[in-house]
């Protein structure tokens, strides 16, 4: 893989020169992860954070009684474990991958050092991070105050592209209906259950991992409920 052209096409990267991308490289190393790999695990001691390449990242927590709740999902271009960047260095959940993923690692001395010499790059930072915030908000008002089926058409909603839903958008869900069970906090069954209502209401069509939205303005005001 050519790192430097990978990152000219991550946000991170915006706006660095091409000596800047080439030092940015230089403190980076590429892994590659098997399906259902461990990445990191909660509490571990870290002083590196993660870009996606090819495949797809699973951030998630386990309850006492041995609930699994997932977090977020990462694909390619995106970045997690950035609380490396901090001063305890303690990742906060567990990361997996979800299929054969390749990564590249950053070091967070290198990042300290290109910050010094020009704050670009942690400018660029601190934006990819405000963005993960306020999805991460989103998550926290879904999972709270949320019922389930409001859950469900604000999940698919927000996955329609640009986030704006439109008639006949098709959503490809990056994860099978068990995961995406665990991310809204409910059970496959009940999951299964609301789709198959909002198939029989014509609000969807569902073909496996596709989904087609009919009939938007239902879909929102399902969200809204």
């Amino acid at each position: 893989m050519n790192t430097v052209e990978f990152l000219s096409s991550v946000p991170l990267a915006k706006g660095l020169s091409k000596e800047q991308l080439e030092a940015l490289a230089g403190f980076t190393r590429e892994k590659k992860y098997r399906a259902r790999q461990l990445i990191v695990a909660e509490n571990d001691k870290i002083s590196e954070f993660y870009m996606i390449v090819e495949g797809m990242v699973k951030m998630f927590k386990n309850s006492v009684d041995g609930r699994e709740q997932t977090l977020h999902l990462f694909g390619p271009g995106e970045l997690f474990g950035m609380c490396a960047t901090s001063s305890d260095f303690i990742f906060p959940a567990n990361a997996i991958a979800l299929e054969q993923s390749t990564l590249l690692i950053f070091s967070v001395d290198g990042i300290e050092i290109l910050g010094r010499q020009d704050p670009t790059i942690l400018f660029n930072m601190i934006s990819v991070m405000s963005c993960m915030l306020k999805d991460s908000m989103a998550m926290v008002e879904t999972l709270s105050l949320m019922r389930i089926p409001q859950r469900v058409a604000s999940f698919l909603l927000l996955s329609t592209p640009e986030k704006a839903c439109s008639k006949g958008d098709n959503v490809e869900l990056a994860v099978n209906q068990k995961e995406m069970a665990k991310i809204l906090g409910t059970t496959p069954e009940t999951l299964s259950r609301i789709l198959k209502k909002m198939v029989i209401e014509r609000i969807i069509d569902v073909k496996g991992k596709h989904i087609k939205v009919l009939d938007c303005e239902s879909l929102e005001e399902l969200a809204a409920v």
